[in-house]
């Protein structure tokens, strides 16, 4: 994935950055308040990312825009507040939040990993997900991941496990925990009934005896677990609610903008209130001009889209629910029996024949049961082994990172966050971003682009500046960084031009704290009038 094209503003003022090249590259300036973070985390912000802007900055006026080439296709996101649009070769489609965008690019544009959260698999939002190759200059915790809300730092490392193909899911883990359960319950059948056999050959006049109470903290985790399992349909019933009342509402607003027919054989549609002939449609901060056939018919595929992507939705919730409810048949058909219902000698006694047939079943049964908890039991930990060895040459590589740039720094990476007691000083929180993204980058080959923000932060000194340029430079793909200069640095005019493969964009030139102007309005209102947005 490569960055093309960057922007945000509105009809009164604006920035667009366009000056990205493949390889390393690095906007700088002699003082802060340049701008050079609000275009970072536009940038980001466009593409799905939270919103983390600086103080002061009212994102939530601006439209933002970016441009991006993967594997051969371009694809341009216009975004204000949570509704955004994607625009592609002949296609528009329009999001209402940030989840249906994540479904959007997992199917039609990269690949997101699923992890396990909360007990269910769920595909990572793509909050989490750019914080592997972008570092933005603001809330870094490098104890946690950035911005950490719904989010931790276990969920970041089953999505590189995820990533790099050895997380067990939950279907793994729930499949082994009923074949042991099986496997209980079998050896519990095989020792009743051998224990009758036992019975019968030595008072094979007396009838067999079935009585056995139910133990009372078996009967409570029974309970407690089927409430657990009411309480999770129940979620998921609401969920499915929510997705069926959208897609229903989308069905009736195909039907209505199929039913407007602009031009009428006899006459045409005005406004009874303003006389206009234009007819808009409007989805939450985004209006679109209908009397375009190509934005209307852009339009209703979108919303096609987003009905099919609620249908694929309701099924997965309606399958988890299925799942949930044939787990709570199962234990509810296992609850011992109460005390009144067990008798003491029933009335129908099994032949010896009839036991020992039952008796060799049950073996077989234990034999396979076994058999399949092993092969099971083995593919989990061939992932625990592949987790530790992702892990391990992740830190390795962090660490060999850290001494690069820092040969004489005293720290030392065993996990990849830092513990909430490990002290950072000078350049060495930026040291360890530095080391982490680079590492996790050899470590698993992703395909995009390294992003970040105020790179020398911490008083970095020029040697380890350049070691890291050559780093970023080794890794062949699209690197973005910003830097702000000292006086004595810029002075000099020739710090970032004079170094070989590195696109030096200079935003010195730009007003103080005011890097949206006027003079950059109309080109980027054009930008946004090709989404079909009416202002």
């Amino acid at each position: 994935m490569k960055i093309l094209k960057t922007g945000c503003g509105n009809d009164n003022e604006a920035f667009i950055e366009d000056r990205f090249t493949e390889g390393v590259n690095i906007i700088f300036s002699n003082d802060n308040n340049k701008g050079k973070t609000i275009i970072f985390q536009g940038l980001m912000y466009a593409l799905g990312n939270d919103p983390i802007f600086p103080s002061g900055f009212d994102y939530k006026t601006y439209y933002f825009y970016t441009k991006i080439e993967h594997n051969g296709e371009i694809y341009e996101f216009l975004r204000k507040n949570n509704n955004i649009v994607v625009k592609s070769y002949q296609s528009i489609s329009i999001f209402h939040d940030i989840s249906e965008l994540k479904y959007y690019v997992t199917k039609n544009i990269f690949e997101l990993p699923y992890i396990v959260k909360d007990d269910f698999q769920k595909l990572v939002d793509l909050s989490l997900f750019y914080q592997l190759f972008f570092i933005g200059q603001d809330k870094r915790n490098p104890s946690n991941v950035i911005n950490s809300s719904y989010y931790n730092k276990k969920d970041f490392s089953n999505m590189i496990y995820s990533m790099t193909r050895c997380l067990t899911l939950p279907d793994s883990v729930e499949g082994l925990k009923r074949l042991r359960s099986e496997l209980r319950i079998c050896k519990t059948q095989i020792d009743e009934l051998n224990k009758r056999l036992t019975f019968y050959q030595e008072h094979p006049e007396i009838a067999n005896t079935v009585s056995k109470a139910a133990d009372r903290k078996s009967i409570e985790k029974e309970r407690q677990d089927l409430q657990e399992l009411n309480e999770m349909i129940s979620i998921m019933q609401r969920k499915r609610t929510r997705l069926i009342n959208r897609k229903i509402k989308l069905q009736n607003l195909i039907t209505e903008l199929n039913s407007v027919n602009i031009q009428l054989k006899t006459g045409e549609i005005r406004c009874q209130d303003c006389g206009s002939i234009n007819i808009t449609y409007t989805s939450g901060d985004l209006s679109f001009e209908l009397t375009n056939d190509l934005v209307k018919k852009n339009i209703l595929k979108s919303i096609s889209d987003s009905i099919e992507l609620y249908s694929s939705q309701i099924i997965e919730l309606q399958e988890s629910i299925d799942k949930k409810e044939d787990e709570i048949n199962q234990k509810i058909k296992k609850v011992p029996q109460s005390i009144a219902d067990i008798i003491i000698y029933t009335d129908t006694i099994r032949t010896y024949s009839e036991d020992e047939k039952h008796l060799i079943d049950l073996y077989n049964k234990r034999d396979t049961l076994e058999a399949e908890i092993k092969e099971e039991q083995k593919n989990q930990n061939l992932n625990s082994k592949m987790q530790l060895k992702v892990k391990s040459n992740i830190l390795e590589n962090m660490n060999l990172f850290y001494k690069l740039v820092d040969p004489d720094g005293t720290q030392e990476f065993k996990d990849f966050f830092a513990t909430r007691n490990m002290t950072f000083s000078g350049s060495e929180e930026q040291e360890y971003y530095f080391s982490r993204t680079l590492a996790i980058f050899w470590s698993i080959k992703h395909c995009f682009p390294i992003i970040m923000d105020c790179f020398r932060k911490g008083e970095l000194s020029t040697k380890k500046e350049n070691t890291m340029i050559d780093e970023y430079k080794k890794t062949g793909m699209q690197v973005i960084l910003s830097s702000t200069l000292k006086d004595e640095e810029y002075s000099t005019g020739a710090k970032y031009y004079d170094i070989p493969d590195v696109n030096a964009i200079n935003y010195e030139s730009n007003p103080n704290s005011h890097i949206l102007q006027e003079k950059f309005s109309k080109e980027f209102m054009d930008i946004v009038n090709t989404f079909g947005i009416v202002i």
